[in-house]
């Protein structure tokens, strides 16, 4: 049943959205649209899913979320070739839904170090990739690490925390 809710809201918030785009309310591109309907089912389902511990729609669900926040990235703001986030886009989406799966269960730890290979492999195709070049890839990360440094000590912080956990409660069973 709390499936079905949630297609009725999502089809409820689309027909406003299309209705409003209709009307000349609001301008929005079928791409954005599509990523607003991603982001809020995806989203849905993945938190429906972390409650009842449901891996694969867990998975399914942060997959969901993150095209379509990647649909809406790319519709909001100016890239000079798209066609060149496909691939490093997806390697880093199934890394971060993988992470999430794994912080559903941390037990499995295969998960997460398959979690961390994609990481490094989404690093490495876009260091490849990039117009600017390894050494300026690398750059890049340093100047986005400075900047954004307190968000990555919160995020090892809760991996810190995430590993205690588990390790305390593979010590009560």
């Amino acid at each position: 049943m709390q499936r079905n809710l949630i297609i009725i809201y999502l089809l409820i918030f689309l027909s406003v959205i299309i209705l409003l785009k209709m009307l000349g309310v609001i301008w929005i591109s079928n791409n954005e649209l599509l990523g607003y309907a991603l982001i809020v089912y995806g989203l849905s389902l993945f938190y429906s899913s972390f409650i009842h511990k449901r891996k694969i729609f867990l998975f399914i669900g942060s997959v969901l979320f993150l095209a379509g926040l990647l649909l809406f990235v790319i519709e909001n703001f100016e890239f000079e070739n798209t066609d060149r986030l496909i691939l490093p886009s997806s390697v880093f989406v199934l890394s971060i839904s993988s992470f999430m799966v794994y912080l559903s269960d941390t037990q499995q730890k295969l998960i997460g170090y398959l979690s961390a290979i994609l990481l490094a492999a989404g690093m490495g195709i876009t260091a490849l990739i990039s117009t600017q070049g390894i050494p300026g890839f690398f750059g890049n990360v340093v100047a986005v690490a400075g900047k954004y440094w307190t968000i990555i000590v919160i995020l090892i912080i809760v991996i810190i925390l995430v590993s205690k956990e588990s390790q305390e409660k593979d010590q009560e069973k």
